[in-house]
């Protein structure tokens, strides 16, 4: 009777065979014949049965993993030998690591196609030409290396592969390609030296973190209040007009604030939206599909692979014109959907963690976890952020769940893309998130000291200042009674004694972004806090963020309590919930112009952008005698200047002496003013000058 049988190659010292029940308690013998030439190559010893539906037989060193070979037993039952564990042995990647090129080679008489995968068995590419169909086989090289040459110029051809790992093809995207067409159908052959050519450099920036100001918005979000056809686009953001109060949207309004960096939300291609359709549907853009392409949810013209890279470069070549660098929002924690990801297809079971129990590992809550460990992994990772950093000028990377990348990666990427831009920020959520890769290898904020280049979201700040996500205790901002001794070690860069970090270049200051309330919606909706109390503990959180050492972080239309009408994570919540409301904006535009004189203030003065925890050591110092649980006094001192920080939280009159120092921030406004005694009465902050 014949009986199912599977079979997998699980190490490079044995096989796993595994049979149905019908073979119960038979003698077990297993042939290896090489499919192709329908001959029997060796009887397989049997090392261990573990039961009588499981045996681990011994592994044939001249098996090739890129060719087809049939187990069978004495009864002729059969099956193909698969691939299996063995793809995560560290010597399959000291065999088939691979560091050649990758993608497409574009030439006009030529088109070379690589892809990698050790344990295809075959591969063909189809081509689209003039509305009909190519099919071109590749042939296997070395290293996983899968390659072919078309003749020709395939500029603007569409093209998709088809893999055969087992017994059956499946279509995958290019996972190096660089053009693709709408919700990712088809990828295309370009010939780069058409794309835009940016005109503007990048604006100079000293390279110190703490000298950066960064501006956090999705580009859907910031242009659903942009008037005519560019709503929602990347060209929506180089609107030019003017609003009713003379303000501008998009990039000049950005700019105008002060801020050196604007981070983007994803803006590689991304699923859970609709290109054509765009309003069909709404996502942040966390659910990488394509990391090298750029989106066509923000394009006017998603299915022309040339507009949509033009597009975004336009973008950055506008924003660059206006003194503003570009961060990228990057995610390799997990892709949107593994089993139609192209390197699960390629390398089943390579390029995710796996748990003890043999399922992907869940650690980033979206079904899977890449493997940045792994050299291929690692390699791609590295690729991509080299590759936006060279053509579309990066000048910083913000990375998703850094704390499930591995360290190695990010300390190689970071290697690599200084050397592009050696003035280049890398940043990103330190969270520890328990995952399969030892704790040791976690690139997580308690891990700083082995990641010298990387900054890290600093929740302790948002938590003291705002409040905890997790409880209703309300922060220093709402009023409450905290420890100043807390407070003046934030504002000393989290660096000094017990804190986190060894420098204050390490710490993204920041009680608000775009995932969690915004901080007016925690105060009206998680805390249930008076409305006429809101926005003075808004502002003075959003000033204590401006005016900390470390690295200042802004939410888009924070600076004008942005409102998401009280939905914490609205990554999918539709237009209404998210974008920018200009209009609130001009009805709050005094705070706006407030945000803008304190972002000037610390500009203008080098004692609030320390970079090194000897210096804030030094030159701040916490004062006795206006310091209790509801106020704080820090003196910064360097050889030019003496400059007073009063931070009070309560609605008590506060009165103190001038001692010679001018007010050059009333909590309103940039000022010069001389008394002998200032009295306050709001929450807020307030800054004097004397020089010395």
């Amino acid at each position: 009777m014949q009986g199912k049988i599977e079979a997998y190659i699980d190490s490079y010292d044995y096989l796993t065979i595994l049979i149905d029940k019908s073979l119960k308690g038979n003698e077990k013998k297993f042939y290896l014949v090489d499919k192709n030439k329908t001959e029997e190559l060796e009887i397989l010893n049997c090392i261990e049965e573990r039961d009588f539906y499981k045996y681990i037989v011994k592994f044939i060193p001249t098996i090739e993993l890129h060719k087809d070979y049939i187990i069978k037993d004495e009864c002729d039952n059969n099956t193909l030998l698969r691939s299996g564990a063995i793809i995560r042995e560290k010597k399959f990647e000291d065999i088939y690591y691979y560091d050649g090129p990758l993608g497409v080679d574009y030439s006009k008489t030529r088109t070379i196609f690589r892809i990698w995968s050790p344990v295809a068995k075959e591969i063909y590419i189809e081509l689209n030409v003039n509305n009909k169909s190519e099919k071109h086989y590749l042939k296997y090289k070395s290293k996983g290396l899968w390659e072919t040459t078309i003749k020709g110029d395939l500029d603007s051809v569409g093209y998709l592969y088809f893999v055969r790992v087992f017994d059956r093809f499946i279509k995958i995207n290019d996972p190096y390609a660089i053009a693709a067409g709408a919700n990712a159908k088809i990828n295309y052959v370009i010939d780069s030296s058409k794309l835009y050519k940016l005109k503007n450099p990048k604006p100079e920036f000293s390279g110190e973190y703490t000298d950066a100001i960064i501006y956090e918005a999705s580009v859907r979000d910031f242009t659903q209040g942009v008037e005519g056809k560019y709503n929602g686009t990347y060209l929506g953001m180089i609107d030019n007009s003017k609003d009713s109060i003379g303000e501008y949207r998009g990039l000049k309004y950005i700019a105008s604030l002060g801020v050196t960096h604007l981070q983007l939300l994803p803006v590689f291609d991304f699923g859970g939206v609709n290109d054509l359709e765009k309003d069909n549907e709404y996502n942040w853009g966390y659910n990488p599909v394509e990391y090298f392409v750029p989106s066509g949810w923000y394009s006017t013209e998603p299915n022309n692979p040339y507009t949509r890279i033009n597009e975004l470069l336009m973008m950055i070549d506008e924003a660059h014109k206006l003194g503003l660098r570009i961060n990228y929002d990057v995610v390799f924690n997990h892709v949107y959907k593994h089993e139609l990801f192209a390197f699960d297809n390629l390398v089943p079971g390579y390029f995710y963690r796996i748990e003890a129990n043999g399922a992907l590992s869940n650690s980033s809550g979206c079904g899977n976890v890449i493997a940045s460990e792994r050299l291929m992994a690692r390699r791609f990772i590295k690729d991509i952020l080299v590759y936006i950093t060279k053509t579309f000028k990066a000048s910083g990377f913000r990375f998703d769940l850094m704390g499930l990348l591995d360290i190695d990666t990010l300390n190689e990427a970071y290697e690599e893309i200084s050397k592009i831009d050696d003035k280049i920020m890398v940043y990103g959520e330190g969270w520890n998130m328990m995952n399969p890769l030892p704790d040791e290898k976690r690139a997580h904020m308690y891990n700083h000291h082995k990641l010298l280049n990387y900054a890290f979201f600093n929740d302790r700040f948002r938590d003291y200042v705002r409040g905890g996500q997790w409880n209703k205790t309300p922060g220093f901002a709402l009023g409450n009674e905290r420890s100043t001794f807390d407070l003046n070690h934030l504002i000393m860069g989290s660096c000094i004694d017990y804190y986190k970090f060894d420098e204050p270049t390490r710490s993204v200051n920041y009680v608000e972004c775009h995932d969690n309330y915004t901080f007016y919606d925690y105060c009206k909706y998680y805390s249930s806090m008076d409305e006429k109390y809101i926005k003075n503990s808004a502002k003075l959180a959003l000033e204590l963020v401006l005016i900390s050492e470390g690295i200042p972080f802004i939410h888009a239309g924070q600076e004008f309590f942005r409102t998401k009408m009280g939905i914490e994570n609205s990554y999918n919540s539709p237009d209404k919930i998210n974008k920018i409301d200009y209009s609130r904006r001009n009805k709050y535009i005094s705070n706006v112009e407030a945000i803008r004189d304190l972002i000037s203030i610390r500009k203008e003065y080098k004692l609030f952008r320390l970079s090194n925890h000897k210096d804030i050591e030094n030159l701040v110092h916490p004062l006795d005698g206006i310091t209790s649980g509801r106020t704080t006094g820090v003196l910064f001192e360097d050889e030019k200047n003496k400059i007073l920080l009063y931070v009070k939280n309560d609605y008590n009159d506060s009165q103190l002496f001038s001692n010679g120092f001018a007010l050059i921030f009333d909590g309103k406004r940039k000022c010069e003013i001389v008394k002998e005694e200032y009295t306050f009465k709001q929450p807020g902050i307030y800054i004097f000058r004397k020089e010395k």
